[in-house]
């Protein structure tokens, strides 16, 4: 008896965090980019604001990094817009997915109605993959203008290349 009552109260006792409240994003996909991200959500933890998130590497080139722009919409009609961009390392192996924590440089932003994320920039070991008028992209998208067709410069990367091995040439007797 004395073991039930025990047991009991330890159950009482046992008090479970608080669960995290998740904010769902909009995500603009532009197929011309090599990567995409899938279920992004803001979780806030203690003291800081996460973007949790899935990212597919749509190429056959490894990724190292990601410029992300998150727009902030208050209102439906002439709200007010307010924009974050930064740059996040994300190792991903061609053609697989991976998920990430991201963590903007955010204030108490995520609990605006409408939120939006794109992606400015991708970086591969070889290649950079820049969309033009990324800001004037995504307005149109937060809008429900989804008619406009993104265009995606390709830009050899000279920083991050891996360097090809050197095989010395054959000596010949």
């Amino acid at each position: 008896m004395a073991l039930l009552i025990l047991s009991a109260c330890s159950v009482f006792a046992r008090q479970d965090p608080p669960p995290r409240v998740a904010t769902p994003i909009s995500f603009f996909d532009v197929l011309d980019l090599p990567a995409r991200i899938d279920e992004p959500k803001f979780e806030k933890t203690a003291g800081e604001q996460v973007l949790k998130c899935a990212l597919a590497n749509r190429s056959g080139e490894p990724l190292v990094g990601l410029r992300l722009t998150l727009m902030f919409v208050e209102g439906p009609v002439n709200g007010r817009i307010t924009r974050t961009t930064w740059n996040e390392a994300a190792e991903v192996l061609p053609y697989s997915i991976k998920t990430f924590e991201f963590h903007p440089p955010l204030k108490n932003q995520t609990n605006t109605p409408g939120i939006f994320l794109g992606i400015e920039e991708v970086i591969g070991h070889d290649t950079i993959w820049r969309v033009v008028d990324t800001d004037k992209l995504l307005r149109a998208y937060a809008r429900g203008q989804n008619g406009l067709i993104p265009k995606v410069q390709v830009l050899m990367n000279k920083f991050d290349r891996q360097p090809q091995p050197r095989v010395p040439p054959e000596d010949r007797y």
